[in-house]
């Protein structure tokens, strides 16, 4: 298996985790990632779903590489590299690093140029 084939079985894996918790709350943590993204220069999925304790836990949390990609295709983030998951459940396994792209307000209206 290619590096590229192992990615698109990933996405498709996340939008299968996202569409299993449903769309209410896909909408929900969404809007979670929008306005973590409008108020951090640089973070990571992880960071998002710790700040948002009340959102309820997806059944897969694989459902938030799917919010992560809805947000890189709507242009609020972009990706900026890699660092070593902190959460124990993932043994320190590499995540992505997102920004807010500096001409991004985080308001989803900007494109994505990456």
């Amino acid at each position: 298996m290619t590096n590229h084939e192992g990615l698109t079985i990933g996405h498709a894996m996340a939008e299968v985790a996202a569409d299993n918790a449903g769309n209410f709350w896909k909408e929900e943590a969404f809007e979670a990632f929008r306005q973590y993204a409008r108020n951090n220069d640089e973070f990571t999925t992880e960071d998002v779903r710790r700040a948002n304790p009340d959102l309820p836990a997806p059944p897969d949390d694989r459902a938030w590489g799917h919010i992560a990609l809805r947000a890189k295709r709507e242009g609020i983030v972009k990706a900026v590299g890699w660092v070593r998951a902190n959460s124990r459940t993932v043994h320190g396994m590499v995540v992505t690093k997102w920004c807010r792209p500096k001409d991004n307000a985080g308001d989803g209206n900007e494109s994505n140029n990456d």
